[in-house]
């Protein structure tokens, strides 16, 4: 399928950048914010074999792993209750969902992070840096930037138009990507294969549908 990145906006000042842009806006943007004690790390989440997909998030110094967990499944990744897990190293030992977030990841780190070891969808997690800003509301994990979602176009048309839909048997041939129209006359078993085209790294894998 062929992706192309659209511009994301800063959550903190509601300007838009492109992916390239954004990160290095989003760490002069937060110098400018109200200071606090209250430290929080800076992380850059993305999909390993996708970069089209990112979250650029703030993280209280309280998150854990497993709220971090929630976070991607709610987000990006749950469709049937898979098992997930994060590690140092992709398939190495797994690091405890217990863990606070800070304790096992500082600035320029990475640690990997599997969801559903069948059809694996597979993300990056880097640490950024830790800032000491001010932010209302008590949630433990704030989006500063979240991807705008990338233009798919149609495998099938003659002139593309944007896509929709996924043909999850045609995917792996690189020609699952159906517009409105082509959809209606796709020859899949009747449209049995087919998911939505969503915002998220796991478009066309499993049954998933979006948040």
């Amino acid at each position: 399928m062929a992706y192309f990145p659209q511009k994301s906006t800063c959550n903190l000042c509601n300007k838009k950048f492109t992916q390239r842009g954004i990160g290095k806006h989003i760490r002069s943007c937060l110098t400018k914010q109200p200071e606090s004690d209250k430290e929080y790390l800076y992380i850059l989440v993305q999909a390993t074999y996708g970069h089209d997909y990112f979250f650029h998030l703030l993280l209280s110094p309280t998150t854990l792993l497993k709220d971090l967990d929630a976070f991607l499944r709610e987000k990006w990744l749950e469709c049937c209750g898979h098992l997930s897990a994060f590690a140092y190293h992709r398939w190495e030992d797994e690091i405890p969902m217990s863990r606070k977030v800070n304790t096992v990841i500082s600035e320029g780190q990475t640690l990997d992070y599997s969801y559903d070891f069948g059809s694996t969808t597979e993300l990056d997690i880097k640490c950024i840096g830790k800032f000491k800003v001010n932010f209302e509301g008590r949630k433990k994990i704030q989006v500063l930037s979240r991807n705008t979602q990338p233009l798919i176009t149609c495998n099938h048309c003659d002139d593309p138009s944007q896509a929709v839909e996924v043909c999850t048997q045609c995917i792996y041939d690189g020609k699952g990507a159906l517009c409105t129209a082509c959809t209606k006359k796709h020859g899949c078993e009747d449209g049995l294969y087919l998911l939505p085209i969503v915002n998220s790294p796991r478009v066309g894998v499993c049954g998933y549908t979006g948040e």
